[in-house]
């Protein structure tokens, strides 16, 4: 879908760059002096709970938070000097700022439409848009239908192959589900041939007959992983329906976003004044 969804897509790409040069603009007033900062440029500082804001929630590493204080200085030193030199009040600049304050709006009331604008869908309407559209869920290559789990622990990848070859694999996961050794799982994945890494996994997965379970596999890490082949698909299959369940309704949503869009500016072209003199 070439239309109006990928414009949206563009708009709201560039969101994070307006703010950084927001964030620029905010930083040149001057501060009352800090006793507590961890960087500063002159009269612009640095603080813990600056760093806090910008990266989020969740964890992060020595070196992420170093760089991030590197960037800073590096980023101020280099805007203090632009307003040193006149830099903001350049023509160039105030225009590029202003093209950039265009598409956050515009961007911004996309998202707010469609924050307003929740569509409510059946199963069924994902299903009939698959039938419709089942050309454009063609594989562009080798693909592999899988169950994969993840140890750190090989004993315990032994235990749990033993069992699901005894059983089943559902069983098998039912049985080591909330082992503190499952580093990873994944249930009915579909990958590329080019997903699969490393080689020797993809090795194996060639060799597998459908619903075969791999032997035990082990890496340059330490970890122990078993694999099942559940079903391969050749370059341009379509796929069943409920293995890509996922992808399909992701597709359609967009497709359904796509369609209230264009209904949304039609709309907007009625209410308002537009005149093109020059499109060749």
């Amino acid at each position: 879908m070439k239309t109006l969804w990928r414009v949206l897509t563009r708009l709201q790409s560039k969101i994070f760059v307006f703010l950084i040069a927001a964030a620029a603009f905010s930083s040149c007033s001057k501060e009352e002096p800090k006793k507590e900062f961890v960087a500063r440029v002159n009269d612009s500082y640095l603080t813990s709970a600056d760093i806090d804001s910008m990266i989020g929630s969740g964890s992060y590493s020595k070196y992420y938070r170093n760089e991030l204080i590197r960037n800073w200085v590096k980023r101020e030193i280099l805007y203090q000097q632009a307003l040193r030199e006149g830099l903001p009040d350049d023509p160039e600049f105030r225009r590029i700022i202003e093209n950039s304050q265009k598409e956050l709006a515009a961007a911004s009331m996309l998202k707010k439409f469609f924050d307003e604008e929740s569509f409510i869908y059946e199963p069924r309407d994902v299903a009939e848009y698959f039938e419709k559209n089942k050309n454009d869920f063609k594989l562009f290559d080798d693909s592999y239908l899988v169950n994969l789990i993840y140890f750190n622990d090989e004993d315990k990848a032994v235990r749990f192959r033993q069992t699901a070859v005894e059983s089943d694999w559902n069983k098998a996961l039912n049985v080591f589900n909330g082992d503190s050794s499952i580093i990873k799982e994944e249930t009915r994945s579909l990958k590329y041939e080019h997903q699969v890494h490393p080689e020797s996994l993809l090795r194996i997965l060639n060799e597998l007959y459908s619903q075969e379970i791999s032997i035990i596999l082990s890496d340059e890490e330490g970890n122990f992983s078993v694999v099942q082949m559940i079903e391969k698909f050749e370059k341009g299959t379509i796929p069943p329906f409920d293995t890509i369940k996922q992808q399909v309704e992701n597709k359609f949503i967009a497709f359904r976003k796509e369609y209230l869009l264009k209904d949304y500016l039609r709309e907007l072209y009625s209410d308002n004044e537009i005149e093109i003199k020059d499109i060749k």
